[in-house]
């Protein structure tokens, strides 16, 4: 059980044995609690639902609905803990039907018009600019579970933009690739829960360097909102343990097309030689 709601129950004076129910009961099920109504809990806990509302006035809270929006809040601190994700999860799957297919593209869906409803177009195109007409280098980084959307943007893009650099995962080599950063670059940081301790090292530096900060995450919120230029936040919920990609990999796609917008005729003179070095070296199975 959350620390926050422990400490308030040892704080308890004498438990009868009804709230000892209660207790017990919330202690067992706290990663599930916030499912719960105050009729469920009644049932669960086999007591009545005004010794439930005693019991929770007891905890400081006045009405059942407040009691619910600090286990939200709790839970939600505690989000990057896998198994608290796993319960939860795991409730949710249980609670629903069987057909996992539906349940995650329903929930794909969800992500992609949420993401879609909520992005600035204004800043999206900013964004976009910034890194076409970028004077300096563009460092594109995302470590950890990131790394693979990092690695996707950066080949979509370098076709595109010459001055694109990708800061590999090996730690160990991270620092070389920052020896040349300027005040002219700009980094471009994926970051999304569990925020990574590296990607958060990385944009920090590039701050302390006065770089324009490029985040794309899934809460405005995020540990490094206040360093940031810019940043788009993009809805991650998914069915699994793990943060969905599909709303991250989209608003990626998205910017590689509106770069080109703000690109001049040379674009295509460096894609015309790329598809000629590809076919020398067999790149591609034909």
């Amino acid at each position: 059980m959350g620390k926050n709601f422990i400490e308030r129950i040892k704080k308890l004076d004498k438990l009868t044995p009804s709230e000892t129910k209660i207790a017990d009961f919330f202690s067992r099920n706290y990663d599930e609690l916030v499912f719960e109504n105050l009729s469920s809990i009644s049932r669960k806990a086999e007591v009545s639902k005004p010794t439930v509302l005693r019991f929770i006035s007891k905890l400081g809270f006045k009405q059942f609905a407040a009691f619910n929006d600090e286990l939200r809040k709790e839970l939600k601190s505690n989000h990057d803990s896998m198994h608290i994700r796993y319960s939860l999860k795991k409730k949710v799957l249980n609670d629903g039907n069987d057909d996992i297919i539906a349940q995650t593209f329903t929930n794909t869906i969800n992500n992609l018009e949420n993401t879609y409803n909520n992005i600035d177009e204004k800043k999206f195109n900013l964004i976009a600019e910034s890194l076409a007409k970028c004077d300096g280098k563009i460092y594109i980084t995302g470590q950890r579970s990131s790394y693979a959307l990092s690695y996707i943007f950066n080949n979509m893009i370098r076709r595109v933009l010459s001055n694109t650099i990708l800061i590999e995962p090996q730690s160990s080599l991270v620092p070389d690739a920052l020896i040349d950063i300027t005040d002219k670059d700009v980094v471009f940081g994926i970051y999304r829960r569990p925020y990574s301790s590296e990607t958060n090292s990385i944009i920090k530096y590039f701050a302390e360097i006065g770089s324009e900060i490029i985040l794309i995450t899934d809460s405005e919120l995020n540990p490094l909102s206040k360093v940031s230029t810019h940043q788009l936040s993009v809805n991650t919920e998914g069915v699994s343990v793990f943060t969905s990609s599909t709303s991250l990999l989209a608003i990626l796609e998205a910017l590689n097309i509106a770069i080109l917008n703000f690109c001049d005729e040379s674009v295509a003179d460096r894609l015309e030689k790329a598809e000629h070095i590809y076919k020398k070296f067999n790149t591609f199975h034909p």
